[in-house]
């Protein structure tokens, strides 16, 4: 098996814990793509915020944004879903919930609803889903609660991103520390948990770090460099 690409989670993979970018992260990224190695970024977070992350750290390749439902690779952005259903539950929450809160990224998303895990909680936000009979999936990030179309996921960005670069995702190397992390790792060749990654999520790894957080993510990135034969 041949790794050509790495992709990588962002909050808690390559951040300290206040989700400030980890010094020794970066240096990794970055000797990942001058051995010729692209790095995608992977994030639930905006297409934008995707977008001018990978600028600043020095990416190359796609990034897959909004939970895999928006992609951008060579200033185009590509779009998997739409926000019907999701708009129907939100009006729902507020009339029950009023304490709810949507992220304050929401005006600028396309691919899902974000909610903050302080002002509702997961659960709620599922059984509401079930009651209303709505094709959407609520999933807790550890930062905030993602609600999204079964079908869109991590996973299913990945496997857009790496259709735009020509490669398989076979030759995928992920990197992450959720359990939404979980959908990437069913679709890429080799799998990565960052230590405070989750038990189902390091069951599921062909490597768990040493290193926590941003050190765990460049201790990562290191590894699949040295394991694919990029560092003699």
């Amino acid at each position: 098996m041949k790794i050509k690409a790495i992709s990588i989670d962002i909050d808690g993979t390559i951040t300290y814990p206040n989700r400030m970018l980890h010094e020794e992260a970066l240096r990794a990224i970055r000797r990942a793509e001058s051995l010729g190695v692209p790095i995608m970024l992977v994030t639930g977070n905006t297409v934008q915020f995707a977008e001018a992350a990978s600028i600043l750290i020095g990416t190359s390749g796609p990034v897959v944004a909004e939970d895999g439902g928006a992609i951008s690779y060579n200033k185009k952005r590509y779009f998997l879903t739409g926000m019907d259903e999701e708009w129907i539950l939100w009006s729902e929450i507020r009339k029950r919930f009023p304490n709810a809160k949507m992220s304050h990224t929401m005006p600028d998303r396309r691919a899902g609803l974000v909610l903050m895990r302080e002002t509702i909680d997961v659960e709620t936000v599922r059984e509401l889903i079930k009651e209303l009979k709505l094709e959407l999936v609520a999933v807790d990030s550890g930062f905030a609660i993602h609600v999204k179309k079964p079908w869109i996921n991590k996973g299913s960005g990945i496997e857009k991103a790496c259709e735009l670069l020509g490669i398989s995702p076979r030759e995928v190397a992920h990197i992450g520390d959720g359990e939404n992390d979980l959908d990437a790792f069913k679709v890429v060749g080799y799998r990565i948990a960052v230590a405070q990654a989750p038990d189902v999520l390091k069951r599921n790894a062909d490597y768990v770090t040493e290193k926590s957080y941003g050190e765990g993510g460049a201790e990562a990135v290191y590894h699949v460099l040295e394991k694919f034969g990029y560092l003699k």
